[in-house]
């Protein structure tokens, strides 16, 4: 048996809330099973008022995004 199947697997999720943020989330979750056929169950608990766009393997940090560097612009009056 290996570590994750022992102690749930490690994720990192992007998201948006839902039913239409327009600023990207992202949350590492951890401990988390894995269903028969392979995939990571993320609870329904955490899912509700997101929507889910990518569930990335580990621990992850996002150094940029989509649209980041137009929001940072906009906010300091450079565009």
């Amino acid at each position: 048996m290996d570590f994750e199947t022992e102690n749930g697997f490690t994720v990192t999720v992007l998201y948006y809330d839902a039913p239409a943020g327009l600023i990207m989330h992202n949350a590492v979750l951890t401990g988390l099973p894995v269903s028969d056929s392979g995939r990571v169950m993320i609870p329904q608990s955490f899912r509700n008022g997101k929507s889910i766009i990518a569930v990335l393997e580990g621990e992850c940090r996002i150094l940029n995004s989509l649209g980041e560097r137009v929001w940072a612009q906009k906010n300091l009056g450079l565009s």
